[in-house]
């Protein structure tokens, strides 16, 4: 099973928390900390922009856990204040809006003064100078993200790419296979049947040329139907193997990964860097997956088969 991700921001002063927060998850998830220097694992790249950086970042984790000590020194209506270093607050905000609430946790001294803002926020509370109350706080995030159900469907690319090409194709095609109780095809009445959705190893930059090419290893005949009254046709190749209708399909839809990516991280689109790539095939694996949440969620998991190319 591969491990998890966990992205870990401090400020450069409690670096050292940072560390045994690391400590301590190593054990479960694959960690990074914002100032590791390792290439393949550096947050912050040499001659890159920062905020390039957090933003691929925040595509590459699963989960995120922000520190927040008394860092800073503020006036707050007419009082003064302690409060974390202001890019920590930013980066706590740009991972919850990628990964959501669920999966971004701040881990804060007792000293702090709790923006109203942050309320719903997944906190953990330590005291500062006391380990124990520290090894607690890191331990109820790392059971919180332990417990939480793989990869639920968020805001990333592929999931809205995969819950509209479910709504649009797949679901309306299992409800009309089972409101008919299969499919006809040249004056054969086929019972038994699967839908196919075929997902390729990689991206390439012309996704539609890519299906084309993948296509000619399968030998298909077209058919189409209404479904529901809706002015249009659902196209679908078909199949048949064994006495079982297969209907096959090619999510090109997939090209929007691309199109979302690209416009995130042009110089690593342009690139085609490791980083690039490592991204877009989590977002494969995302697609999947939320593919399958839904058929489970409607009923369809017996009816749609998910297939890697070449698998």
């Amino acid at each position: 099973m591969i491990r998890k991700k966990i992205f870990i921001g401090s400020s450069s002063e409690e670096i050292g928390l940072a560390n045994a927060a690391k400590a301590i998850l190593d054990k479960d998830f694959d960690v990074t900390i914002w100032n590791e220097s390792v290439w393949d694992n550096s947050v912050f790249k040499i001659n890159n922009n920062f905020l390039n950086d957090l933003l691929r970042a925040s595509l590459q984790f699963d989960f995120s856990l922000l520190i927040g000590t008394t860092d800073d020194q503020v006036e707050y209506r007419g009082n003064t204040v302690m409060q974390p270093r202001d890019n920590v607050l930013f980066e706590l905000g740009l991972f919850i809006g990628r990964l959501g609430l669920s999966k971004c946790a701040f881990v804060i001294d007792k000293e702090l003064k709790v923006l109203s803002d942050i309320s719903g926020i997944t906190l953990a509370r330590f005291k500062k100078d006391d380990v124990p109350s520290f090894v607690t706080a890191i331990n109820q995030i790392s059971e919180l993200f332990k417990n939480q159900i793989d990869a639920d469907i968020n805001f990333f690319p592929s999931s809205t790419l995969a819950s509209g090409y479910f709504e649009n194709l797949l679901s309306p095609t299992c409800k009309y296979l089972i409101q008919n109780g299969g499919f006809e095809i040249d004056g054969t009445k086929y019972i038994d049947y699967a839908i196919q959705v075929i997902i390729p190893n990689r991206l390439s930059a012309d996704v539609n040329l890519q299906f084309e090419q993948l296509k000619k290893g399968f030998s298909t005949k077209n058919v189409s139907f209404n479904y529901a009254g809706r002015p249009r046709h659902i196209n679908l190749e078909t199949e048949i193997k064994d006495g079982k209708l297969i209907f096959i399909d090619f999510p090109t839809t997939l090209s929007g990964i691309n199109y979302a990516i690209s416009n995130l991280l042009p110089n690593d689109f342009n690139t085609m860097s490791a980083d690039y790539e490592a991204i877009i095939n989590r977002e494969l694996e995302r697609f999947i997956y939320t593919l399958k949440q839904l058929a489970l969620r409607n009923g369809f998991d017996s009816i749609i088969e998910i297939k890697k190319q070449d698998s």
